[in-house]
């Protein structure tokens, strides 16, 4: 797997998990095949589910490999925050098993949600929880945290963003309807307008200020203020890249190779 994960728990602040690559050129291999489209088989080799993946035309590949260049004007985080929402999306299945998830974005700086995934209850026909990601990728972590990843959420908690909360979750019921036939989009709708029921899970890569424990608790010191309630409803993951923008180069540069080892007359 591309990815290992340790589950972290800051008592009563929140929980998550710390992300390490167990094996980049993997990782890779699974963000070249989301960034050809073919996401759903990625979910299904995550889910231990063996499956052959599709034939990929030349353009799409051509098309992919524009996604990891940056042109001599362009901004490079709008790429590296897409490789980092692509690779929280793989966590997210790594995680939590069989879970109800969004496709992720297909282009880099796509506006909107970062990421959401639905908890369904045992039986499958109600919804738990509805799940917000804020993915960041960034170099200063704290100052993005406390300047941006809270102002969105308290923005969410206040109820300003319910609208689009309500589309989104509709169409991944939707998208999802035909292995839950028993569960009531309407009555899953209804479900999320409590405030309860909406968790967030805040994703940040951290350079080596925020590695141990202590510092990393640091790091999202507030979430039980912006977010309250619960510990459960707070999820925190962090990603270790001491030097990003150097990693996010040379990792688009494996992702690219990656791609090509699908066509090799790209």
């Amino acid at each position: 797997m591309p990815l290992t994960l340790t589950p972290i728990d800051h008592d009563d602040l929140c929980h998550g998990w710390r992300w390490e690559i167990a094996d980049e050129a993997d990782l890779a291999r699974k963000v070249a095949m989301i960034a050809l489209g073919q996401y759903r088989h990625v979910a299904q080799i995550l889910a231990d589910i063996d499956k052959k993946p599709a034939p990929t035309r030349k353009d799409t590949a051509a098309a992919a490999i524009e996604r990891f260049k940056v042109s001599a004007n362009g901004d490079p985080w709008h790429r590296d925050g897409w490789i980092f929402q692509t690779i929280s999306w793989i966590a997210a299945h790594r995680s939590e098993k069989g879970i109800v998830a969004r496709a992720p974005h297909a282009i880099p700086a796509h506006k909107g949600f970062d990421g959401m995934q639905l908890r369904l209850d045992k039986k499958r026909k109600a919804v738990t929880a509805v799940v917000i990601f804020e993915d960041k990728a960034t170099d200063s972590p704290r100052k993005t945290v406390r300047e941006d990843v809270w102002d969105g959420i308290r923005a969410l908690e206040a109820g300003e963003r319910m609208p689009e909360l309500i589309q989104e979750t509709t169409t991944i019921l939707e998208a999802h309807q035909v292995h839950f036939p028993d569960l009531d989009i309407y009555d899953a709708i209804e479900t999320i307008l409590w405030d309860e029921v909406r968790n967030y899970r805040v994703s940040i890569t951290t350079s080596d200020t925020h590695v141990k424990d202590d510092s990393r608790r640091k790091l999202f010191k507030g979430f039980d203020g912006v977010a309250p309630g619960k510990a459960a409803r707070r999820r925190a993951d962090t990603m270790h890249i001491p030097e990003l923008r150097d990693w996010m180069d040379a990792f688009a540069l494996n992702v690219i190779t990656q791609i090509k080892a699908w066509r090799d007359d790209v």
